[in-house]
């Protein structure tokens, strides 16, 4: 009989079945999962969203701010720029104007000096040489203000305002430090809370995949195999881990057989058999996979079949069909099963056995001619059953039937094989041929 083991197509959830196609499409709903985590997990993520929300708009604003005020800086220290080039020209003239008027105050002390000594002009050395210190000092103040100014216009071409005038750059300086600092800490935040939604978003995804996965499952028959029975009705409550249909795969399908322990004996694991049924177009070969004296009531639930009873002293075969055999039970509906099958021993083991047998009786012909030398009564005696049709096909009888040829006329020294006894005995021929007679002829 052809028998599968049944697949069963079991439920991942609980909840209740909604639909139970014929083509195997089965769907089972849950309206009770619990998705509390994912309504908490998508409540934080959408305040943190909001809150990310907030810090772009007010890092809008500090970056608007942040220029509006380096657009003011930017604006008075281009005024500062003016204003301190034009000084630092004017200082230049007045050190030029100081320049000239040292050159002249001393080349007028010293023709003072000259009158003084011919005694022309009046006054003393002490008063003309303080004259040319005063000119001199003059000179120095000019260069050092020209010095001064041109510091302030670097300075201030650097960005640095130092002065009590200049008070008002300063704090608008150091309220654009501030809001830039500001502003990059907010960037961090904002950073800290995309890396924060990437984990709650990938949360909020695997959780709602879960209640997904819990809330409805969709079942499927494998391409490979078929529905053989449904289980669960329509609008049946089930758990986790219910059969809802099962299956079967005609890929592992076989033939299960009962032979007698006699009949075993010439069988065994691996050996070929012929299976055949009633409109199957030829017999098909399968192999023996292995022989089980009994089965129970629990083994016989996972296949479609109940195995028939055995009686006693006999044995259950597993026989597998070969590739060419199975196209018949991939063709029936249910791969077959149930269907009841002839399983015979293919006709090459019967053949094989029977060449054995004339092989062995070749022998035994070698083995008597070659001892007609020392058994000279075996000679004269009759031989009959298989040993005397052996003979004849060999050619080694005469018509009264008795042994013609010699050892010479034999293809194998069976001299050398078999130690040639020392006397000759007429009965060891006669019970040779009873022997004999009782192994099966080729029909």
């Amino acid at each position: 009989m052809i028998n599968a083991p049944l697949v069963p197509l079991t439920t991942p959830i609980s909840g209740k079945v909604t639909s139970l196609g014929a083509a195997g499409e089965i769907t089972v709903e849950n309206d009770r999962v619990d998705n509390s985590t994912l309504i908490g997990l998508k409540v934080q993520l959408a305040a943190l969203r909001n809150e990310m929300e907030q810090k772009n708009s007010i890092v809008g604003d500090y970056a608007q701010r942040i220029g509006d005020l380096e657009s003011d800086l930017s604006g008075q220290q281009a005024a500062l720029l003016v204003r301190i080039t034009a000084d630092l020209k004017a200082a230049e003239a007045a050190l030029e104007m100081v320049t000239y008027s040292s050159r002249i105050a001393k080349a007028e002390a010293a023709r003072k000096l000259r009158l003084m000594a011919r005694g022309i002009a009046a006054g003393s050395e002490a008063e003309v040489a303080d004259m040319v210190r005063l000119e001199d000092t003059k000179l120095e103040a000019a260069k050092l203000a020209v010095a001064k100014l041109a510091s302030e216009l670097d300075f201030a071409r650097q960005g640095v305002y130092v002065g009590a005038d200049l008070q008002s750059l300063q704090n608008l300086q150091q309220e654009i430090r501030t809001r830039k600092a500001d502003l990059l800490q907010l960037k961090l935040q904002i950073a800290t809370m995309r890396t924060k939604e990437t984990e709650l978003g990938s949360l909020v995804a695997t959780e709602a995949l879960r209640v997904d996965r819990l809330a409805r499952a969709d079942l499927h028959v494998p391409s490979t195999s078929q529905l053989y029975k449904p289980v669960a009705a329509s609008g049946r409550e089930v758990t986790a881990g219910d059969t809802l249909a099962e299956t079967l795969d005609c890929r592992d399908a076989f033939v299960v057989a009962i032979f007698s322990e006699r009949q075993a004996q010439a069988l065994a694991v691996g050996s070929r058999v012929d299976v055949n049924a009633e409109g199957w177009a030829q017999a098909a070969s399968g192999v023996v996979e292995r022989l089980v004296p009994r089965t129970t009531d629990r083994v016989d639930l996972d296949y479609a079949v109940p195995f028939p009873p055995t009686e006693r002293r006999e044995l259950y075969a597993y026989i597998r069909l070969t590739e060419t055999g199975t196209a018949d039970l991939r063709d029936g509906r249910f791969c077959s099963v149930g269907t009841w099958v002839d399983v015979t021993m293919p006709q090459e083991w019967l053949q094989k056995t029977q060449h054995y047998i004339r092989e062995a009786s070749t022998s035994l012909i070698g083995i008597a001619q070659a001892s007609a030398a020392q058994w000279p009564s075996a000679a004269e005696t009759e031989l009959t059953g298989l040993v005397r049709r052996s003979a004849e096909r060999f050619g080694a009888l005469n018509p009264e039937g008795r042994v013609t040829k010699g050892p010479r006329d034999v293809r194998v020294s069976w001299g050398i094989l078999y130690p040639q006894p020392r006397r000759a005995d007429v009965h060891a021929v006669e019970l040779l041929n009873e022997r004999m007679r009782a192994a099966p002829v080729k029909s």
